[in-house]
């Protein structure tokens, strides 16, 4: 488990990390690469309807790969970052005013790792890449720090969770795409196919 301060300190270096070292070239695209965008009025104004109809719509879909009980993983969008908190402030009653368009978009794109909560295989992340068509493409940005997690026993144990910034055109649907992460443990893929990346906003 991780305090509320420790969780918000976490949140604000992604923040202050990501604003400050993601370009808004990084969301240069030709319109076969894709539909992860920068927000306009109206994809934001779709991203906020997405969080309101629940978290199948805003958070399922940018969940990726349970690799072998070892991490869980999600992309993050600034389509997804609007609709996840769209459904946390309808969950809690609060206003969404934070998750401006303009927050959103500096936010760029990138994937959160995490221990996979209750596996004995839980691991450490260190670095993840992406590899598409032969080519190994690595992060423009990565944040990587410690966390405390608790065993089936009740004791706990120290690991690590990490944020990987790309640019979008990583996650272009024009080829299958393998995600490796790599961990104390080794390393471990799974393959997010075109169909799968079409479907991403």
């Amino acid at each position: 488990m991780i305090n509320g301060n420790a969780k918000r300190l976490w949140v604000c270096l992604l923040t202050l990390v990501s604003a400050a070292t993601i370009p808004c070239s990084t969301f240069a695209q030709s319109p076969e690469q894709g539909i992860i965008a920068r927000l306009t009025k109206e994809t934001h104004e779709q991203a906020v309807a997405c969080g309101r109809a629940g978290p199948d719509c805003s958070v399922t879909p940018y969940e990726l790969c349970a690799s072998n009980g070892r991490y869980a993983a999600r992309l993050a969008t600034p389509f997804s970052r609007v609709a996840s908190a769209a459904t946390d402030a309808g969950k809690s009653g609060r206003r969404l005013d934070r998750v401006t368009p303009g927050a959103a978009n500096r936010w760029g794109v990138g994937i959160f790792v995490y221990p996979a909560g209750n596996s004995p295989a839980a691991d450490a992340i260190q670095r993840l890449e992406i590899r598409r068509q032969g080519q190994s493409i690595k992060p423009t940005t990565s944040t990587v720090g410690p966390i405390t997690v608790k065993n089936a026993d009740g004791s706990t144990k120290q690991l690590s969770r990490g944020f990987f910034a790309f640019a979008v055109d990583a996650f272009a649907p024009t080829a299958d795409i393998t995600v490796v992460f790599v961990g104390a443990a080794g390393e471990t893929t799974c393959v997010l196919e075109q169909a799968r990346l079409r479907a991403l906003r």
